[in-house]
């Protein structure tokens, strides 16, 4: 059974009191003898000196380490700075010593009591990685200003295009922090930072170096489900209007509504619009659909256009060009023009196709004036004209340059055979013309003649016509020219012999 310490000192001293007790009862009885008294010895023994001790507790890992100096007694060896540097040292502990608390503690003779005189060098944790965004994640409109300061609410510069090979985001990665010391000098594992959370978009990579995501490809770039994205269209879910503005992109672009007027949409590829183009200009380097109509418009394109329907529109294309009207249309293709079915009408305007013409009817019954051209004799000619004056200019400079040579040469004869330096130089250059001139006549000779052979070749060029041509249509195929003055049914228009001519299809 247990016992506290001050219920055992309070046995101790009635035990105590007891014997005292007793010891009195028994003196004080009859024939008792008194007490002895006990025999003092006289010595001159000293007590045995201890010297001074130092005492050092520490913990496992050596986190730090607690010194307790105990107190010299009976002359006992005094404890100095140098015995204890030399205990710390048996006990292995190196790094992390206060010195000065120890100088404090040997002087001020602080015994008996434990202070903390070695500590760990802690560890530093690893600064976190970092992401920098070279973009918005959200481009609000603006309008431009004129320089009269009056804003125009279509040019709200919402896309924001990118090249493949961009740098979107720039990544700072996390530091593995640097290490720390415990007391006896073991190094002390540093935590590393964090990686911030990084999600790769669409069309977008990370360097091999994992430090920049950049565009895997040419487009716009757009913020969303917690990334940026490169898409290689601009996608308008609605009608292009004031809320969007007019659109520049190198990439396809894709309206599923209308085209209100006004606006521009310029692509470096493709654009297809699900709704109609309302007088507004569109401009793309490859192709050109538009679903609906394209009213009062401007479209130009370097591959093929295909349009619901055409009125008052100026379209170009270096490809074909279809559509089931063209009414008053200034049309330009390189490739065929097609007004499809047999419904397809042309109907007033000017029409010209470096190829065939196919349509269901061409003018109206109001003969109403319609120009149909074919071929390319017009420009053709245009350019044999052009041709023909630079080779005149060429041969006229050639001839120069030739005269002054021989001027020069014969002035070498007079000179004993020698130039100058200025007439060496003339003459170097003269001899360069000469040369340049010469070959630059027989490659115009050459074009020329090419091009007599292209207005000669004219007879597979025609304009077919499954329903009815009307009187008030002006065809030309090359640089032949043909009235129509009543009307033709299932006909086709073209050369035969030197003359144009309707036949029966």
């Amino acid at each position: 059974m247990a016992f506290d310490s001050q219920f055992q000192e309070r046995m101790s001293s009635a035990l105590e009191e007891y014997r005292r007790s007793d010891s009195e009862m028994r003196m004080n009885a009859p024939g008792a003898e008194p007490p002895k008294q006990p025999e003092v010895k006289k010595t001159s023994e000293k007590k045995e000196a201890v010297d001074g001790s130092v005492e050092i507790i520490f913990d496992p890992e050596g986190n730090t380490a607690n010194m307790i100096l105990h107190k010299p007694l009976n002359g006992g060896r005094p404890i100095t700075y140098q015995l204890v540097m030399a205990e710390l040292a048996r006990k292995g502990i190196t790094t992390g010593i206060d010195e000065l608390d120890v100088k404090d503690m040997v002087e001020g003779k602080v015994y008996d009591t434990p202070i903390c005189v070695a500590r760990a060098i802690p560890p530093k944790r690893g600064e976190n990685g970092s992401i920098k965004f070279r973009f918005e994640k959200q481009r609000i409109p603006k309008p431009k200003y004129d320089e009269f300061g009056i804003a125009d609410f279509r040019e709200l510069d919402i896309i924001v295009p990118i090249k493949k090979g961009d740098i979107i985001a720039d990544i700072t990665p996390p530091t593995p922090g640097e290490p720390g010391i415990n007391i006896f000098g073991r190094a002390i594992k540093a935590e590393p930072g964090t990686m911030p959370n990084i999600t790769v978009g669409k069309n977008t990579l990370m360097t091999a170096d994992g430090k920049q995501i950049v565009a895997a490809c040419s487009g716009h770039i757009l913020y969303g489900t917690g990334c940026f994205n490169v898409e290689d269209t601009v996608t308008v879910k609605s009608d292009l209007d004031i809320s969007v503005g007019n659109i520049n992109f190198d990439g396809d672009v894709l309206i599923k509504g209308n085209v209100m007027e006004g606006f521009s949409i310029k692509a470096g590829r493709n654009i297809r619009i699900e709704g109609t183009v309302f007088s507004s200009n569109l401009s793309a380097g490859g192709n050109i659909v538009v679903n609906g109509g394209a009213i009062s418009s401007h479209v130009e394109c370097g591959g093929d256009a295909s349009i619901g329907f055409c009125e008052n529109s100026d379209i170009k294309a270096g490809g074909k060009v279809e559509s089931a009207q063209f009414a008053f249309c200034t049309v330009f293709c390189y490739g065929e023009l097609i007004a499809k079915g047999r419904t397809g009408v042309i109907s007033g305007g000017k029409i010209t196709s470096m190829k065939n013409v196919t349509a269901g009817v061409i003018g109206s019954e109001k003969y109403t004036s319609t120009e149909i051209n074919i071929g390319d004799g017009s420009v053709t000619c245009a350019r044999k004209r052009e041709a023909e004056a630079e080779l005149a200019a060429a041969k006229a400079s050639f001839s120069q340059a030739n005269k002054n040579v021989e001027f020069l040469k014969t002035r070498k004869k007079r000179q004993g055979g020698k130039l100058t330096d200025v007439q060496s130089k003339q003459m170097k250059t003269e001899t360069q013309n000469k040369v340049f001139y010469s070959v630059r006549c027989k490659e115009l000779e050459e074009l020329i003649s090419q091009l007599d052979a292209d207005l000669k070749h004219r007879d597979d060029l025609c304009a077919k016509v499954g329903g009815t041509i009307y009187p008030g249509c002006h065809f030309c195929i090359n640089y032949l020219s043909l009235d129509v003055t009543q009307v033709n049914t299932r006909s086709k228009v073209c050369v035969i012999g030197d003359e144009l001519q309707i036949v029966p299809l």
